[in-house]
């Protein structure tokens, strides 16, 4: 096709020194552009092969999951066994998605029913009017503007007011930047308590209240069994008794395969005990079942929801590793 962009061809054919000069003064819509034959630039080193090639893409902010006319991701395209690794989050980044070393920052703890204040902070927190302000609000968010992967966070933004739909916004949270890192901080900075008018137009909250009440996501509604790792100490593992309630401020990412919980959580580190929770979901407001929007599917993630409520149901210490049960029952 005469009409293929200069990147597509030099992907394809395994130009590196082409695509390293195009790269470096193109957008990501450019990068991202979907072709007249219906693939990306991606697509195309990915299936033809060329590894290099699709590192840098993926350095530059390519999209991992944008679909061609066979409905098939440039990483359901990889060639060879090598290059498909490439699609998956680096292993650094992924035990700090899937794993904590800290409960306090993670969970509330409450010997009362918190369901009361969770449910008052979801129900009067209004959302963004509508995706553009969205995009404008969180583009312009002075917590962001040195954060990394500022340009991608971008582009998804633009995607989602683009395309009207809501679900690019957490599509934007799968990815690997500091957007995620940065609204979870702020979310768990926040004290556990009936949100003030100043908390309610927070930026953050707000994205938190556009994914609770946007129908685009009742299809991501999910309930279930799913599991997170946990490195904690003795002294912080005794705090929690059978029929504590717990709360979290911020999103918790969560895997529906147990043995991505526990694989970060099999080395020994000083001082620490290595424990799974196991999340027993009941609710339809509790979680999200993200795996198909997600950079990074074969992770299978599961996002639980700020103010989501659990009741510790089993504490299991003879289990290796030991094995917390919260419930939203």
């Amino acid at each position: 096709m005469s009409d293929l962009s200069e990147l597509y061809k030099a992907c394809r054919n395994g130009d590196v020194s082409t695509v390293q000069t195009l790269v470096a003064s193109l957008s990501l819509d450019d990068i991202n552009r979907q072709e007249p034959n219906g693939s990306t630039a991606l697509h195309a080193a990915s299936y033809y092969g060329h590894k290099d090639i699709v590192q840098l893409l993926l350095d530059k902010g390519a999209c991992r999951q944008q679909l061609n006319k066979y409905n098939m991701s440039p990483a359901d395209e990889a060639s060879t066994p090598e290059i498909k690794k490439l699609f998956r989050r680096p292993t650094k980044e992924r035990n700090q998605r899937f794993t904590t070393e800290s409960l306090h920052l993670e969970w509330v703890k409450s010997a009362i029913d918190v369901r009361e204040i969770s449910l008052v902070n979801i129900t009067y927190t209004k959302p963004f009017k509508n995706l553009d302000e969205a995009s404008t609000i969180i583009c312009a968010a002075s917590e962001l503007q040195d954060a990394s992967g500022m340009n991608l966070t971008s582009y998804f933004m633009k995607e989602a007011c683009r395309k009207n739909d809501a679900s690019i916004l957490i599509q934007a949270y799968t990815a690997e930047m500091d957007f995620y890192r940065r609204l979870n901080h702020l979310l768990a900075q926040l004290p556990f308590r009936k949100y003030t008018t100043e908390d309610r137009n927070r930026w953050y909250v707000q994205y938190v209240a556009t994914i609770d009440t946007s129908s685009q996501f009742a299809k991501f509604r999910w309930k279930g069994i799913t599991y997170r790792g946990m490195m904690v100490t003795e002294e912080d593992l005794n705090e929690y008794k059978i029929g504590d309630w717990i709360v979290n401020n911020a999103f918790l990412s969560t895997s529906k395969d147990r043995a991505e919980a526990e694989k970060f959580i099999c080395v020994p580190k000083p001082n620490k005990i290595p424990l799974i929770t196991k999340y027993l979901v009941t609710r339809d407001r509790s979680a999200l079942d993200i795996s198909s929007i997600s950079e990074f599917k074969d992770e299978q993630e599961v996002l639980i929801l700020p103010n989501a409520v659990f009741k510790v149901a089993t504490i299991m210490r003879d289990k290796r590793p030991i094995e917390i049960e919260l419930s939203d029952k």
